[in-house]
C-alpha cells in the first residue's frame, strides 16, 4: 500500500514557492552588493555558457560583469590552455599522463574551476539571467526536501518525518548557500540524491513507494547513484570517496555484476567529464597548470592588461604540499584540535551550523547494534570525507575566510540523513530545530547579509560560546575585514630592542576602538575578544588598563587564566600574564610555528565622551587597553 506522502509534498511545495519566489523576484546584484568568495568564476562561466556557448574567457565576458556588479569579478580564477600531443595510462593518480604544448593562441584563457555546476545552471541563466542560478537552487532544495521526507517516512510516521526533514534543510547553514553562486548547494544535492537512489529501496517496499519513483526499487537506482556521484566527483574530486560504500555493499551482497556496472558507469561519467576538461583546456585538472587569481585588475580590462602583465598570485594546485601537511612539529597538534573544532568550532562546528548531522550521529549510536550494514557504510564514507579534509587542508579545512560555516562539509552533509534510525517522537524530532535555530537562525533569516559580511556572524550570540579554530588563524572569516586582523601593536618608537617587540592582534568581534598610540578601547559594558600572534615565544603579556571618568571593573583573560581588578576613574593599572607556549600556528607560508594566544578584556561600565569633555566623540567607551609583550 502506498504511503500518504501529502505532508512531504506540501513541505517541498512551500520551499519551492518561497525560495523560487525569491529567486525570480530579488534584485540579486543590488541585494548581494557584490561578488564574493569563488562566485566570480562560476558567475562568468554560467553566463559564458548561456550567452556564448563556450568556456573561453573573452573581453565581452568581463564587460558583462560590470553591467551588474560595479566592483567587478574579484577573486576570478583564470588559466592558460595547452594542446594535448599524446596521452596514456599509468598506475598512480590521476592514472592518465599527457604530453602537451602551450596553446598557440597565448591570448586565449579559460576559467580555473569545474564547469559542471555552471553548465547545469546555464539554461536557467539563459532564461532568467543571474537569478537563474537561484532558481536552480530553489528546485534543488525542494527536491532534497521531497526525497528526504520519502526516506524518513518509509520508517517513521509522517509528522516526525516532516519535522526532521524541515530541520535537515532549514535549521542549518544550507539556506545561506541558496544565495551563493557557487557549487556548494549543488554538490550537497547531488550527493544526497545519489544516496537516496541507492538506499531508498532498503527502507521502502515497491508497493509503498509513490508511483513516480518505483523505478528506484530496481537495479537502475544504483546506476543512477553512480552517475550522480561521477558528476559530483568532477565538481569536487574528494566526493569520489562517497562512491566506495556503494561498491562495497554490492560486493557484500554478492551482486558482483551490479558492482562492476556501477564502477563502469561511475568511471565513464567522471573520466568523461575530466576528459572534456582536458579537451577544452588541455589539462584534466581545472585547478592546475598555469592558473592565477585576479582581484583588482583583469586580463583585457585595458589594452595592455594581459595574463602575464598583471601582478597577481599564482593559484595552481598541482602539488600535495606534503612537507606542510605532515610537518612533524604541528601535525598531531593540528589533527587532534581540528577534529575537536570540526564539531564545536566557532566558525565551522557541526553542532552550530549542521545540528541535524550531529543529531543523526547521536541517534545512530544510541543503539549501534540495531543498525544495518548500509548505515555503517554511510558512516564510514562520512568519516573518510571528514578526515580527508582535516588532514589534507589543516589550515583551511572549512573553506577559507569567505565561508559561512563549513562550506567544504556541504558535499558530505547530505549523507547524514541516512544515518537516522526510525524516530516516532514528535518532541524528539524538534531537537535539531532547537539547536540549529539557536546558532544559525539569524544567518538563515538574512542570508545576503551573512554572506557579504562573514566575519561578523560570530561577533555576538551563542556562537561566542564556542572555541576559535586556531589552526585557521589566517583563514577565519574575520580576515575578510582587513581592519580587524594583523593589527600591529607593540614595537613603539624609541623603545629599545626586545623590551617591546611588535606583534599582531586579530579582533574576534567589534567591541573595540583602536587608538593611534597602539592602544584600543573596549566598548562600554562589553567584552572584546582577540588573538595575540607573534613570530617567537614570549614570557609575559602586560596590559595597561586606563579608566575614563568613572571607575571600571575589568576582567581580563589570557590563555584560560583570568584576573579581575578595579581601575579608579582617570587612572591606570597594569596586569601581567605569564604566557605558555601558545598554539603553534603554521600556515602554508610559514617556516616556523607562530605562537597564538586567545585573550579578552571586559568592562562593566562605560561613558560617552561628548557628555564629559565635549567634542564629537560619540563612542561608548569602557576601558582603554595598551598591550605589551615581554620576551
Amino acid at each position: 500500500m502506498t504511503r500518504d506522502v501529502r505532508l512531504g509534498a506540501a513541505l517541498a511545495a512551500v520551499l519551492l514557492f518561497v525560495y523560487g519566489g525569491v529567486a525570480l523576484t530579488v534584485d540579486f546584484p543590488r541585494t548581494a552588493v557584490g561578488i564574493q568568495s569563488d562566485e566570480a568564476t562560476y558567475y562568468m562561466m554560467g553566463h559564458s555558457l548561456a550567452e556564448d556557448g563556450d568556456l573561453t574567457y573573452r573581453r565581452e565576458d568581463l564587460v558583462r560583469v560590470w553591467k551588474e556588479f560595479s566592483s567587478g569579478p574579484a577573486g576570478l580564477f583564470l588559466k592558460r590552455g595547452s594542446d594535448v600531443l599524446d596521452w596514456g595510462l599509468m598506475l598512480r593518480p590521476p592514472f592518465v599522463w599527457t604530453r602537451t604544448q602551450p596553446d598557440p593562441d597565448s591570448s586565449r584563457l579559460f576559467y580555473g574551476k569545474s564547469f559542471i555546476y555552471p553548465l547545469v545552471a546555464a539554461p536557467f541563466v539563459k532564461v532568467f539571467g543571474t537569478n537563474g542560478f537561484l532558481l536552480l537552487h530553489a528546485l534543488l532544495l525542494a527536491g532534497v526536501t521531497w526525497c528526504a521526507f520519502l526516506f524518513l517516512h518509509a520508517r517513521s510516521p509522517a509528522v516526525p518525518a516532516a519535522v526532521l526533514t524541515g530541520a535537515f534543510v532549514l535549521a542549518t547553514v544550507v539556506p545561506v548557500y541558496f544565495v551563493w553562486i557557487t557549487p556548494e548547494l549543488f554538490n550537497f544535492a547531488l550527493v544526497f540524491f545519489a544516496y537516496f537512489c541507492w538506499l531508498y529501496k532498503e527502507v521502502a517496499a515497491p508497493a509503498e513507494m509513490p508511483r513516480g519513483v518505483r523505478w528506484l526499487a530496481s537495479g537502475r537506482s544504483d546506476l543512477a547513484a553512480a552517475v550522480l556521484l561521477g558528476i559530483a566527483t568532477f565538481s569536487k574530486p574528494p566526493n569520489a570517496l562517497l562512491f566506495v560504500p556503494l561498491v562495497v555493499y554490492a560486493l557484500w551482497r554478492r551482486n558482483f555484476a551490479r558492482g562492476l556496472a556501477m564502477c563502469l558507469v561511475f568511471g565513464v561519467v567522471a573520466v568523461g567529464l575530466f576528459g572534456g576538461n582536458t579537451a577544452i583546456t588541455g589539462d584534466w585538472n581545472y585547478q592546475g597548470g598555469e592558473r592565477k587569481t585576479f582581484t583588482w585588475e583583469f586580463p583585457f580590462q585595458r589594452p595592455d592588461a594581459t595574463f602575464d602583465s598583471i601582478n597577481t598570485k599564482a593559484a595552481a594546485r598541482d602539488d600535495a604540499l606534503t612537507s606542510i601537511l605532515f610537518d612533524p612539529r604541528v601535525f598531531w597538534t593540528n589533527l587532534s584540535n581540528n577534529l575537536r573544532w570540526y564539531f564545536v568550532g566557532r566558525y565551522s562546528g557541526l553542532v552550530a551550523y549542521f545540528a541535524p548531522a550531529v543529531f543523526a550521529l547521536f541517534a545512530f549510536f544510541a543503539a549501534p547494534r540495531r543498525r544495518p550494514l548500509w548505515q555503517w557504510l554511510v558512516l564510514a564514507s562520512a568519516i573518510a570525507q571528514i578526515l580527508l579534509f582535516v588532514i589534507s587542508l589543516p589550515h583551511t579545512w572549512f573553506g577559507g575566510g569567505g565561508s559561512v560555516g563549513n562550506r567544504y562539509f556541504m558535499g558530505v552533509y547530505g549523507v547524514f540523513l541516512f544515518l537516522l534510525p526510525p524516530i516516532t517522537s514528535v518532541a524528539l524530532s524538534f531537537v535539531p530545530w532547537i539547536v540549529g535555530g539557536l546558532f544559525v537562525g539569524k544567518l538563515v533569516i538574512n542570508p545576503f547579509a551573512s554572506s557579504m559580511a562573514p566575519g561578523t556572524y560570530a561577533d555576538s550570540g551563542p556562537l561566542r560560546w564556542l572555541p576559535v579554530e586556531l589552526t585557521n588563524v589566517n583563514d577565519l572569516p574575520i580576515n575578510t575585514d582587513s581592519s580587524r586582523v594583523r593589527v600591529w601593536f607593540g614595537d613603539d618608537p624609541g623603545t629599545q630592542g626586545t623590551n617591546n617587540p611588535g606583534f599582531q592582534i586579530y579582533f574576534l568581534d567589534m567591541n573595540w576602538f583602536r587608538e593611534a598610540d597602539k592602544s584600543f578601547w573596549v566598548k562600554g559594558e562589553s567584552r572584546a575578544e582577540f588573538l595575540v600572534k607573534t613570530d617567537r615565544p614570549m614570557k609575559r603579556l602586560v596590559l595597561t588598563l586606563s579608566a575614563g571618568p568613572y571607575p571600571v571593573n575589568v576582567t581580563a583573560r589570557v590563555g584560560g587564566r583570568e584576573q579581575e581588578l578595579v581601575v579608579p576613574a582617570e587612572e591606570s593599572r597594569d596586569i601581567s600574564f605569564a604566557l605558555d607556549r601558545g598554539f603553534p600556528y603554521v600556515g602554508t607560508d610559514d617556516r616556523m610555528p607562530r605562537p597564538v594566544w586567545v585573550a579578552s578584556v571586559s568592562s562593566d561600565t562605560g561613558f560617552v565622551p561628548i557628555f564629559h569633555t565635549g567634542g564629537t566623540d560619540a563612542r561608548f567607551l569602557g576601558v582603554r587597553v595598551k598591550p605589551l609583550l615581554v620576551e
